[in-house]
């Protein structure tokens, strides 16, 4: 079975949107349709905690690349790629070091 990024991209994010909705639904209806729990206060509450944490896994999935690099590791590779070539480029321009002698000699 061939999946593609962009076809995990959008099921993970239907999925995630999906229980995120349900999660946030039941959130609400605890905390601010129904009367809160007693014996649980809002302070401190696990669920405040998972809702956060539902957001970031949610903003993970959403910021998932349908392209598996990025262009930071093309320049890295380029540079590493190309790195070890400068001594061999720098062989083949001429910078005019050594002087020419014929110069020297004449003293101008």
């Amino acid at each position: 079975m061939k999946c593609s990024l962009a076809a995990v991209k959008r099921n993970g994010l239907r999925e995630y949107s999906q229980f995120a909705r349900r999660y946030a639904d039941e959130f609400t209806q605890k905390w601010l349709r129904d009367i809160p729990p007693r014996d649980e206060t809002l302070v401190g509450s696990a669920d405040i905690q998972s809702l956060a944490d539902l957001g970031n896994s949610f903003d993970s999935v959403r910021s998932m690349s349908v392209v598996p690099v990025s262009r930071a590791t093309i320049v890295q590779l380029v540079v590493v790629v190309l790195l070890p070539l400068v001594p061999l480029l720098l062989t083949l321009i001429s910078l005019g070091f050594p002087p020419n002698p014929e110069l020297l000699i004449s003293g101008s």
